[in-house]
């Protein structure tokens, strides 16, 4: 993770990637976010290089955590599996990563004591995010695992069962990564259009191997827009430019 473009192999295999890439706008121009203003954004070993792709890396980790809390409150039925649950629950508690400016922009799971940080940050929120849950349906056996007081427990047990978790903070390490790429790499050596839809394809893959049971690819243009964004806010010049037009 120290090093800038080391990609997690359990979440980027290729055999794993669809072999295709569906056309551009095929999901609709209106829907189609104008990644032009990547080509001007920080290259590495700048001044802006840091905190530039640490404020992309945070909006788009806490819309992740805020589709997520989405899902998990249109489908309780998750909550009879407490092995799944927990997980969800501390993930969503979680403070997006803030970033190490050795270019660390998402939690490295390969770090003890970051991931000793994640949980904690995850356990000042959770007893509230419990108290929220609706259980009245379930039966006793099921609700006592979501008792506010047991926070606490939900935190230990993800920690010492950390698969589920790994994937979800594996996937965001990924997107970053292909964000890092796509600038750095791809758009110096490839049309732009090929390096957009690179970036689209890994965008798109990533996200639907969040999780077991939640397939985030279809927000895959979402978070591309929102990552544009937060590097527009970043370049008021362009910005300009670009409402002017």
């Amino acid at each position: 993770m120290g090093k800038l473009f080391v990609m997690p192999t359990p979440v980027a295999a290729e055999e794993d990637v669809p072999a295709t890439t569906p056309p551009e706008g095929t999901i609709g121009e209106e829907c189609t976010v104008d990644l032009t203003i990547w080509k001007s954004a920080p290259r590495e070993r700048t001044a802006d290089y840091f905190p530039v792709y640490s404020h992309v890396s945070r909006a788009m980790q806490a819309a992740m955590r805020g589709w997520v809390r989405s899902w998990f409150r249109t489908h309780p039925e998750i909550l009879q599996r407490p092995h799944a649950a927990y997980s969800y629950l501390v993930y969503i508690c979680t403070n997006p990563f803030s970033g190490k400016p050795t270019n660390i922009f998402t939690y490295d799971i390969q770090q003890s004591e970051m991931l000793r940080r994640a949980y904690a940050s995850a356990g000042v929120r959770l007893k509230a995010e419990m108290e929220e849950l609706n259980t009245k349906s379930f039966a006793w056996f099921t609700r006592e695992h979501y008792f506010a007081y047991r926070s606490k427990h939900v935190v230990d047990y993800v920690a010492r069962n950390q698969r589920a978790i790994f994937r979800m903070f594996n996937v965001e390490t990924a997107l970053m990564d292909a964000i890092l790429k796509f600038r750095q790499i791809d758009l110096p050596k490839m049309t732009f259009d090929d390096a957009a839809a690179e970036l689209r394809r890994a965008f798109r893959g990533n996200l639907r191997r969040f999780s077991r049971e939640i397939d985030l690819s279809e927000r895959a243009e979402e978070l591309l827009r929102i990552a544009t964004g937060v590097l527009l806010s970043e370049q008021p010049d362009q910005q300009q430019v670009r409402l002017a037009a």
